[in-house]
């Protein structure tokens, strides 16, 4: 067809002196060779692209899903982790109650007097509180232990022992007791005979507590089929496992999993004790299992999850369907390559950053879950503390109540009596000038005058101290509040001066400063509904951290020898409108920086050193005024010229809150 063409085209544009054949056989390896020139090229381009581009979309393809698949398990790696995190949280939890529990104990009046058989009774009411706890014994100094249920014993050589006699409150490795003979832990606090923390301890109180709470939290740890926890110490050696031979009795040792035959597992278990936390693969009975592992906060044990290798990664068998799928069609699909790989790398891209995207938004809902937790947690142990002080206070006020009853009842009868023995004496003296010589005597030698006279002081003093004594029972029955659970009108005056009384040990004089002064310029206020054991706790933080403060002001005045004037807390209280009440707190301590302002409601945060402050005393004040009580609370502070606290509150409050707190309570 090209000859013929070009026969055509020769045959009415060449010359006539040219033949066709002879002008067709010049035109048409020229023709050839242009199109050799130029398609010859193109067609090694093609091929070259074509190649190309399948190397790349097959790399491309191969370490996208690599990327995916190690993301991916990364993430599932991650949700068994969680797994452990929450066992382990709730065990944490369960041993900060029982050291709160026991601290507290520690405490009490007839536990600092170190008298077995007064603390015996009381101890046996509260074993019956407490679902884990089997027994509670006392040590003294010495080491010899006094026990509920047992027998005395010297604990001396007890690790728990030594430390509750340094000062530490810890959580003893699992032992065999010696008053019960099964396996145990103790949690033991030291005993001071004051407040003092730094004070040496007189000896030590701790709580005998079975593993059944440790065995079921671990045994309900499981993700999927065959999977399995378990808990060690300190050592190394077994708390908790599924396996009853590697457990302790009275008759066999607990398994210690450091000497363990398997290398696998010895090395989980010295990582284990190493405190360390993480997620491995490890070859364990002859297959490959995933182990999660985390330490506690509040003992020095280890959980671990075991988990089939399977159970995780066979949730990327469907990401390994697709991976050979893509690689089978890779070859067929040449032609739509270039797509191909822009739509994956734009699937990947967007689940890149929708993975992110989810993590992203779990962090931050765990950080927050965290943070409420912990919130929660220091709320509940202050709450806890403030109940056992309430408790307390209330007990000892219902103790003291009825001997003092007894007595002011009977001193006014027994003046009475003494007035009319006395008048009978008189008469006696008056109708018998002279008795006989040995009533005489001994008239003299008590002397009945003196003896007449100072008998009625004695007696208006008795009644005077009974007085005193119903007025402090009244202000801590006031204090602790325990019949104001629910919302009802109060007298806050009196809610302050119990505080205050509950506190006016610390604003006497001592051999370090002077008094402290409490001035009170109180208005009439109405009775104000609301949570009164509560709101005390509010003026007692505020008033503590006022005496804080103070303290702190006159040991640097006592440091620089220098004269200032006199530490000073200032109460004020007036009714701020028709339907609402202030109270302002105000102290010529040191006072805050702007920053310190700024942060003094937030959860954690205090100025104290180690050991003195949780940092949710003011938290909780905040939570309980503006939440509890729909008011404010704010603080107005100065470096160096002291600081006031502000407590504003409707005087009723609203009614859904009133039926909220019913409910609650």
């Amino acid at each position: 067809m090209v000859q013929d063409y070009l026969c055509q085209f020769t045959d009415s544009t060449a010359s006539p002196r040219r033949s066709p054949s002879v002008i067709s056989n010049s035109l048409l390896p020229r023709t050839m060779k242009i199109f050799r020139k130029y398609f010859k090229p193109q067609r090694y381009l093609m091929n070259l692209v074509i190649g190309g581009t399948t190397l790349i979309v097959s790399l491309g393809a191969y370490y996208s899903y690599q990327l995916v698949r190690h993301v991916m398990l990364e993430s599932l790696q991650q949700n068994a982790f969680l797994e452990v995190e929450q066992g382990v949280d709730e065990i944490d939890r369960w041993l900060a109650t029982l050291k709160v529990q026991i601290e507290t104990l520690a405490n009490t009046t007839v536990v600092k007097s170190m008298d077995w058989s007064s603390a015996e009774p009381y101890l046996k009411t509260e074993v019956l509180r407490f679902n884990d706890v089997y027994a509670i014994a006392i040590a003294q100094a010495d080491g010899q232990r006094q026990v509920i249920g047992g027998k005395p014993a010297n604990v001396k050589d007890r690790e728990y022992f030594q430390k509750a006699m340094a000062g530490q409150t810890n959580v003893s490795d699992p032992l065999i007791s010696r008053a019960a003979k099964i396996p145990t832990i103790s949690v033991a606090t030291p005993i001071r005979r004051g407040l003092d923390t730094t004070s040496p301890p007189i000896g030590e109180i701790h709580n005998l507590v079975r593993l059944d709470r440790i065995a079921y939290v671990v045994d309900s740890l499981n993700y999927g089929d065959n999977s399995y926890a378990f808990a060690l110490d300190s050592k190394g050696q077994v708390i908790a496992h599924p396996n009853s031979e590697l457990m302790f009795t009275s008759e066999q040792p607990s398994a210690n999993l450091l000497k363990s035959a398997d290398k696998s597992l010895a090395a989980i278990a010295q990582q284990m004790v190493s405190q360390q936390e993480g997620i491995k693969l490890f070859p364990i009975d002859g297959t490959w299992k995933y182990v999660a592992y985390l330490p506690l906060k509040e003992a020095n044990w280890s959980v671990a999850l075991v988990i089939p290798r399977e159970n995780i990664e066979s949730q990327l068998r469907s990401l390994n369907v697709i991976a050979l799928v893509i690689v089978g069609l890779t070859g067929a699909m040449i032609v739509v390559l270039w797509q191909v790989q822009a739509r994956e790398q734009g699937q990947l891209k967007k689940s890149n950053e929708l993975l992110e995207q989810r993590v992203a938004e779990r962090t931050a809902k765990l950080s927050t879950t965290l943070d409420q937790l912990q919130q929660s947690q220091l709320r509940l142990v202050q709450n806890e503390k403030m109940s056992a002080l309430g408790s307390l206070v209330a007990g000892v006020a219902h103790e003291i109540n009825n001997p003092v009853n007894f007595i002011s009842g009977n001193i006014s009868h027994a003046n009475e009596y003494a007035r009319d023995l006395l008048q009978l004496l008189q008469l006696y003296q008056k109708h018998y000038p002279h008795p006989h010589p040995e009533v005489s005597d001994c008239a003299d030698t008590i002397d009945i005058d003196f003896l007449a006279e100072d008998l009625l002081k004695i007696l208006t003093s008795m009644r005077m101290g009974a007085n005193r004594i119903q007025q402090i029972v009244l202000s801590l029955r006031n204090f602790s509040r325990l019949d104001h659970a629910e919302v009802k009108p109060v007298d806050i005056h009196e809610g302050i001066d119990s505080t205050l009384l509950i506190l006016q040990h610390r604003c006497k004089a001592n051999s370090q400063r002077p008094a402290i002064e409490i001035i009170k310029e109180y208005s009439p206020l109405p009775l104000v509904e609301c949570y009164a054991g509560q709101l005390n706790q509010v003026f007692m933080n505020i008033l503590s951290n006022a005496l804080d403060s103070l303290e702190e002001r006159e040991n640097q005045s006592h440091t620089a020898t220098l004269q200032q004037s006199p530490s000073t807390i200032r109460i004020t209280t007036h009714q701020q409108s028709r339907d609402r009440i202030a109270v302002c707190i105000a102290d010529n301590g040191l006072g805050m920086t702007p920053e310190v302002q700024q942060r003094i409601f937030d959860p954690f945060f205090t100025t104290k050193s180690v050991g003195k402050g949780t940092g949710m005393g003011m938290s909780i004040s905040y939570q309980i005024v503006t939440a509890k009580h729909q008011g404010q609370i704010w603080c107005e502070s100065f470096l160096g010229e002291g600081t006031k606290f502000w407590v504003e509150i409707p005087i009723k409050q609203a009614a859904s809150l009133v039926t909220q707190g019913v409910a609650q309570n």
